[in-house]
Parts: C-alpha cells; structure tokens; sequence
C-alpha cells in the first residue's frame, strides 16, 4: 500500500490500530511491516505495541490525549492527580495521565507524555463521566470519586487536618458532600474512616473561606 492511500485510510482520527488492518488489506502482515518502515521513517509515532499516531505533518486532525489515555486501555476513566488537576482541587499542574481500570497495573511512556493505568477492583470501577474534549468523548472520574481513589491508593494517609492542609487542596466548595458519603460506603473501613473526617475537613474549609 501507497502512504498516501494509508494517509486517507486512517487520518480522520490520526491513530492507527493495528487491528484493523486485517480490514483494509489483504496481507495485514505485510501492512505490518510497513507500517513499522513507516514508523522507523517518522512519518508515524508509536504509542504502545500496534498503536500509532501520524506525525504532526500529516495529522488532519489534533486528538486529545485524553482521548489517548482512554483507548490505550479499555475499560479505563482518568482520575487521581489528573483528574484533580482537571477539576482545579490542586493548584499544580499535572502531565502524567493516570487512570484506573479493571485489567492489570501498566504504564506507556511514548512522545506524547507518561501514560498509568492502575488496577481498581471492579465493585470500585464506578463514579466517572463522559466529557467532550476536542470533539473527542472522555471518561473521567468525578471529583468526588477522583479523591476517594486518592485515598484507596495511597496507604500512608495521616487522619488529621494538618495532613489534608498538606495537600493544598483548594475549591473543596464544587464537591456534591451526599455523592461523595455515598460513594465512600463502598471502599474499604480504612478509606471510610479518612473520608469521614475529609467531610468535617470540607465543612470546615468551606466556613473558613466563606468568612472571607
């Protein structure tokens, strides 16, 4: 096959999957093959095994990375530091896109950015929404899940409101307190227990800055 036949097979989305190939060619080995010549020549980045991007000079169109992080593993929704970024709760800025999902632990690092995937038991694979990003459809946690995931994994979480002062949360006022009591009955004692006192944090903070 031609690039250019390839080009306008594939470059609506700009990802190339390999497992389609078997659908547009009748030797998907050999569009294999060249499609690693391709890659070797930059005309296509590679995202993980089997899955490319077209390089910037033959993009027709932008794809979100978001949109990335979600199909480079499914099932998967963003959430942890990302999602806190994404919802403003944290003032730093976050690169490393980390989702959770039902399948085993990985990560990718390709051109793009670091790519994590933990692994959630499925009773916890819950609480997340579909957003548009860049016309592409993303799912992402809700903030109060992207926070009571925060707490599942991370084990050495100090019950205090000096520890919580310590994360520079900010903009706790967006946060459905009923969801969050809700969805926090469905994590381990431990979690319970932080989320418990987080809640008497957020009442807190919010009296705090309502004065202001």
């Amino acid at each position: 096959m031609k690039f250019k036949d390839f080009v306008n097979l594939y470059s609506k989305y700009s990802l190339v999957d390999s497992r389609t190939f078997s659908v547009y060619s009748e030797k998907p080995q050999h569009l294999r093959r060249q499609v690693r010549e391709w890659a070797q020549k930059g005309y296509l980045l590679p995202l993980k095994r089997g899955l490319y991007l077209f390089s910037e000079d033959y993009q027709r169109n932008k794809i979100s990375p978001l949109f990335i992080a979600n199909y480079m593993c499914v099932p998967s929704y963003i959430s942890l530091g990302y999602a806190l970024y994404y919802y403003n709760l944290i003032p730093e800025k976050v690169t490393v896109f980390t989702s959770l999902t039902t399948k085993k632990t990985m990560v990718y690092d390709n051109y793009l950015a670091r790519f994590e995937y933990r692994s959630i038991k499925k009773d916890l694979f819950f609480g997340f929404k579909e957003i548009k990003d860049e016309d592409f459809s993303i799912f992402i946690s809700l903030p109060e899940k992207a926070i009571l995931d925060f707490f599942y994994f991370n084990t050495d979480i100090k019950r205090s409101f000096d520890y919580f002062d310590s994360l520079r949360l900010q903009n706790l006022e967006i946060l459905d307190i009923d969801r969050f009591n809700l969805f926090q009955k469905k994590y381990s004692k431990r979690v319970q227990r932080i989320a418990d006192l987080f809640v008497d944090y957020v009442e807190f903070y919010n009296k705090k800055y309502k004065k202001l």
